[in-house]
């Protein structure tokens, strides 16, 4: 087995492959650096910061983008809007405004209630250009990382592996024939084939009080639902990725109604401080 280490998106990154990579790993890290580029919203200069500049007008964009996009959309259906990349704004308020690189955001007043309308209604693709609404700007962050995880492993090869800060995708029979191990927060290694794992919580990337980087967009504030972290094994980790925030930002009641998606095959949740313990569906 061979493996890559490396920091993109201010996040650990490792990739590993059983044979060469048929994307050698410095290759694959160039292009992630490239996403970082394109999508980082702390950079005046990605594509993604200039397409919320130009808010209220449409705007020409990439393939990549439309396709990131694209998906946006598509897992803002499929969640009721639980995931809505368009809470950016709600989370410059609540004081989620530098890179965390750069140190966590400062202490700022509780935000006030101000729900987020639909993403459908705020975004527009049309061939390859875009429109928000005026007032609007989007942030990938809840998607990215398990989508780009799944890009990783394509690269790769047909047996490999590759960690996103946490989001994982699996490919191939792993090292030993029986899948890749990959560690769950709670001290369970799971052998995957095939398939992505991610967990979303509220316990890091905390500040002030309340403040963390889990907008709810029925609110406009953190959100403060029964369900403190999630744990998703799915197809993809993409789809891991977006389940995972849809369940602690929408409580039981979306992780009752996700964990039974086709796409989705076991989930662990750690409840609120009050609630019942730990439990796997």
């Amino acid at each position: 087995m061979r493996q890559h280490t490396c920091q993109v998106f201010t996040c650990a990154v490792t990739m590993a492959s059983c044979g060469p990579p048929t994307v050698p790993f410095a290759e694959a890290e160039r292009r992630l650096r490239a996403l970082d580029r394109r999508y980082s919203r702390f950079r005046t200069d990605s594509e993604l910061s200039r397409l919320n500049a130009a808010a209220g007008r449409w705007h020409d964009v990439s393939g990549d983008l439309r396709a990131m996009l694209s998906h946006a959309l598509a897992v803002a259906a499929a969640s009721t809007d639980l995931v809505n990349v368009a809470v950016l704004p709600r989370l410059l308020v609540a004081g989620y405004v530098r890179s965390w690189a750069e140190g966590a955001p400062d202490a700022a007043p509780a935000p006030p209630v101000a729900p987020v309308p639909p993403l459908a209604s705020i975004l527009e693709l049309r061939g390859r250009a875009a429109r928000l609404a005026p007032g609007y700007g989007v942030d990938v962050g809840a998607l990215a990382k398990g989508r780009w995880a799944d890009d990783v492993v394509t690269w790769l090869g047909p047996n490999s592996a590759a960690g996103v800060g946490g989001d994982v995708a699996c490919r191939g029979p792993g090292p030993d024939g029986d899948g890749w191990p990959v560690a769950l927060p709670n001290g369970e290694v799971l052998l995957v084939r095939d398939g992505g794992v991610a967990t979303s919580g509220t316990a890091k990337r905390r500040w002030g009080t309340d403040g963390h980087h889990l907008i709810d967009p029925r609110t406009g504030v953190p959100a403060a639902s029964d369900i403190v972290q999630a744990t998703v094994l799915a197809d993809t980790g993409a789809c891991a990725d977006w389940v995972a925030s849809a369940m602690v930002i929408g409580g039981s009641p979306a992780a009752d109604r996700l964990a039974g998606r086709p796409d989705v095959h076991r989930v662990w949740l750690s409840p609120a401080l009050g609630s019942e313990g730990e439990a796997a569906r």
